[in-house]
C-alpha cells in the first residue's frame, strides 16, 4: 500500500497522497517492530521481571506516537510551503490515483477491524494503539479520496489543505496513544482505591481495608492491601483472603492480589 500510494502521489504531484503514504509507512514499520515486541511482552515473568514483560508492549506503543508526530510535522511543513507559494501546486488527478486510494482504503478497513478485534481478545496495548493508527489512516484516506474527486473540478490549493488535515489527523492519533500509554509507564493506578475498597469491604469476614495500591493494565492488574479480618485463626483468615481474591477477579477481571492480614483488635 505504501509503494502504491507513493507512486500514485508522485505521478499526480499530490502532497496529500504522498503524506498518506508516509503515514502508512510508519504503520508498516510498527507492524515489523510489533512482531518482536509482542513476543518479548508475552514472555513469562522471570527473576529480573517478576511482574512480567508487558510494559515492553506499552513502550513500543509509546514509540508509535513519536513516529506519528514526526510524520505529521513533515507533512504539515510541506503543505505550508506549498500554500505559501514556495513549491509548485500542480496536481493531476488520474484514474490511477483515485483507484489506488480506493483500494488502500478497502484494505485498511479490513485491517482495522481485524486488528481491533484481536487487540481486545488478547488485551494487547500495542495492537490497540496500532489499530488506532490504522483508523486514523482510514479517516485520512477517506478525506483525501473525497478531496481528490473535488480537485478534478479545479480547486488548486485543495491538495495542500488536505495535507494539513492529514497532519492534524496524525497528530490526534499520536495524542490518543500518548494518553493511553503514559499513565502505564509512570505507574499511575489503573483502578481507584475507593472501588477496590468497596468490593473488599462487602466480603464476609472483612472488618476494614487500607493501604490499597494497584498497578498494571486491564487484564494484568496487580493489587496490594492491608486487610483487617474478623477470624483470628490462620485458616479462617486465609479463607477470607481467598474470597476477596475471587470477588476482585469477578468485578475487575484477572488480577494478582497481595494481602497483608491484620487481626481485628476489637474482637
Amino acid at each position: 500500500m505504501v509503494a502504491a500510494k507513493l507512486v500514485a502521489g508522485y505521478l499526480a504531484g499530490s502532497l496529500s497522497v504522498i503524506g498518506d503514504a508516509l503515514h502508512s509507512s510508519t504503520d508498516s514499520l510498527n507492524n515489523v517492530v510489533g512482531l518482536f515486541i509482542i513476543r518479548i511482552a508475552s514472555s513469562a515473568p522471570d527473576e529480573d521481571h517478576p511482574y512480567g514483560h508487558y510494559k515492553y508492549e506499552t513502550l513500543a506503543a509509546f514509540g508509535i506516537a513519536w513516529f506519528l508526530l514526526v510524520t505529521a510535522f513533515q507533512v504539515g511543513l510541506s503543505a505550508a510551503k506549498r500554500l505559501l507559494g514556495h513549491t509548485r501546486s500542480d496536481v493531476e488527478v488520474t484514474a490511477l490515483t483515485l483507484g489506488v486510494m480506493a483500494a488502500t482504503l478497502a484494505v485498511n478497513l479490513f485491517v482495522w477491524y481485524f486488528e481491533r478485534l484481536r487487540a481486545r481478545q488478547l488485551n494487547s496495548s500495542f495492537l490497540l494503539a496500532d489499530s488506532q493508527h490504522t483508523l486514523s489512516d482510514i479517516y485520512v484516506s477517506s478525506s483525501i479520496l473525497a478531496g481528490l474527486i473535488l480537485l478534478r473540478f479545479g480547486i488548486i490549493d485543495l491538495d495542500a489543505v488536505l495535507a494539513l488535515l492529514v497532519a492534524a489527523f496524525i497528530t490526534y492519533a499520536a495524542y490518543r496513544i500518548f494518553a493511553s500509554t503514559i499513565p502505564v509507564l509512570v505507574d499511575r493506578a489503573p483502578l481507584p482505591a475507593e472501588l477496590i475498597s468497596e468490593i473488599v469491604r462487602s466480603t464476609p469476614g472483612v472488618e476494614s481495608v487500607h493501604d490499597i495500591r494497584s498497578g498494571g493494565v486491564p487484564g494484568r492488574i496487580f493489587i496490594s492491601m492491608h486487610l483487617v479480618v474478623t477470624p483470628w485463626d490462620t485458616a479462617g483468615a486465609h479463607a477470607v483472603t481467598e474470597h476477596v481474591e475471587r470477588r476482585l477477579e469477578e468485578k475487575i477481571g484477572p488480577s494478582q492480589v497481595t494481602i497483608h492480614i491484620e487481626p481485628d483488635a476489637s474482637s
